[in-house]
């Protein structure tokens, strides 16, 4: 009796060890899978995504990042220009129907650029929500301007610079550029950080204005402002609450004029800096206008008053 029980226990034991191998071979095998699949999702991590080419936000700083620039006039003005390393042009089919891409085509041939006729729905996929009037041209960023290049007055000095204080919208940076441009403005400088980069929808904004008017970047706007006044340069604030407006402005000498964004205005360090702060005058049921068409406002003024261009 005392044997048979011997061996159901013996068998117990070893039916229990048998099962207790197993699961602990089950639990090694699923360490290791769970280890793998930990490592393969954190060389998944490590590793940097693809570039991929942007079309109306990007990297703002770096000169190399590759976009596509689309619409007639910001790629016909590229070509001109020339500002940017340009890839490859992509004209929808029977472009040669079309008397302005037309011109474009012998541009890019012109300048040895590859040039392809593709589908329209291609066109769309590479410009999604753009309108890109059958013409895609893949390049890189453009790279902002330095004080180096632009034209001097006889005395030495810049006639009118505009300053964006965190001008973010690439809208409202397009169009304050092309305004620029029509009022002959020597040059708009922004700081280095929260403002908008010279994106393709700048570029798309400003009716190409961008591919050639400069555009100055700063790591300190305040301080910018304040060597400028240094060298003789009048500052002059837009602000809705000023008690002087737009019309008062008298001085004759170079002018510095600093717009805000439409969120928070001119910051604290640049309006004190302003030797003068002014404002628009309209219906007080309208807060304010959109800063492009403030800025418009005010150097037509200026150029009518003061002669400066």
């Amino acid at each position: 009796m005392r044997k048979k029980e011997f061996r159901n226990n013996n068998m117990k034991e070893r039916k229990h060890n048998s099962t207790a191998g197993k699961n602990l071979q089950a639990f090694k095998k699923r360490s290791r899978c769970e280890n793998s699949k930990l490592n393969r999702n954190k060389n998944e991590i490590d590793q940097p995504p693809p570039l991929k080419r942007e079309v109306g936000k990007g990297r703002k700083k770096s000169a190399s990042a590759s976009l596509y620039l689309y619409g007639v006039l910001p790629v016909e003005a590229a070509l001109i220009h020339r500002r940017r390393k340009i890839d490859h042009l992509y004209l929808k089919k029977a472009a040669d129907s079309s008397k302005r891409l037309r011109k474009i085509r012998l541009l890019g041939e012109q300048y040895g650029i590859p040039v392809s006729e593709v589908s329209v729905k291609k066109l769309e996929k590479m410009c999604p929500d753009a309108l890109h009037q059958g013409v895609v041209l893949s390049c890189e960023s453009l790279p902002y301007s330095s004080f180096s290049d632009l034209p001097q007055t006889v005395e030495g000095k810049y006639n009118l610079i505009v300053a964006l204080d965190q001008i973010a919208d690439p809208h409202n940076l397009g169009a304050i550029l092309r305004t620029c441009g029509f009022f002959k403005v020597s040059a708009v400088v922004v700081p280095q950080d929260h403002s908008s980069g010279l994106t393709a929808v700048v570029a798309k904004a400003s009716a190409g204005v961008s591919e050639w008017f400069p555009v100055i970047s700063v790591p300190n706007l305040a301080r910018f402002i304040q060597q400028q006044k240094s060298n003789g340069f009048w500052v002059v604030g837009l602000v809705e609450d000023a008690v002087e407006n737009v019309s008062e402005l008298s001085q004759d000498r170079p002018i510095i004029l600093v717009l805000g964004n439409e969120g928070k205005g001119i910051r604290p360090l640049s309006r004190r800096h302003c030797d003068w702060l002014v404002s628009i005058p309209g219906n007080p049921e309208v807060s304010s206008l959109n800063v492009s068409n403030a800025a418009a406002v005010v150097l037509f003024h200026l150029q009518n008053q003061h002669q400066i261009f």
